[in-house]
C-alpha cells in the first residue's frame, strides 16, 4: 500500500517535524508511485536536513536526470562524490549525465572509476563499451 505509506510518512513528519530519513523514505515511495517531481522535492529536503546523506544526493541526481535537469543532476552527483568518492553507482550515473551533456572527456574519468570500483557490476559492460575496453577476464 504505497499510498498508505506516503500518508504515514506525512503523519510522521507532522508529528515529529523535519527528518532526513523520513523525507528520504517518502521520496522513495513517491518515486515508486511515479511522482518524480514530488520525489525530487523530498530528496532535496533530505539533503537540506543532512548534507552528508549520500544516498539522497545520488537518488536526487537520478531523478533530476529523469526530469531532464541534467546540469542539476551533475551537481547532485558531484555533491555525493564529495562525501563518498568511492560510490560506484554515482560514478556511473555521473558519467552518463556528462555524456548526455556532451562532456565526454569528463565522463571518461567516471566511466574508468566505475569499472575500477565495480568490475562485476551488471553495468560494467556498458562502461567498458563507453571506454572501448575489452572485458576483464
Amino acid at each position: 500500500d504505497l499510498a498508505g505509506a506516503v500518508e504515514a510518512c506525512h503523519a510522521a513528519l507532522a508529528v515529529a517535524g523535519p527528518d532526513d530519513e523520513v523525507n528520504f523514505q517518502l521520496a522513495e515511495l513517491l518515486y515508486r508511485l511515479d511522482d518524480r517531481t514530488a520525489a525530487r522535492e523530498r530528496y532535496y529536503m533530505a539533503v537540506e536536513l543532512d548534507e552528508n546523506f549520500v544516498e539522497a544526493r545520488a537518488n536526487l541526481g537520478c531523478v533530476l536526470a529523469e526530469l531532464g535537469q541534467v546540469d542539476l543532476a551533475v551537481a547532485a552527483f558531484q555533491g555525493a562524490l564529495a562525501y563518498h568518492a568511492d560510490y560506484p553507482d554515482v560514478h556511473y550515473h555521473l558519467a552518463r549525465a556528462l555524456d548526455e551533456l556532451g562532456r565526454h572527456a569528463e565522463a571518461v574519468e567516471h566511466w574508468r572509476t566505475f569499472v575500477d570500483l565495480a568490475p562485476d557490476s551488471p553495468w560494467a559492460e556498458i562502461a567498458r563499451r563507453r571506454l572501448n575496453v575489452a572485458p576483464v577476464i
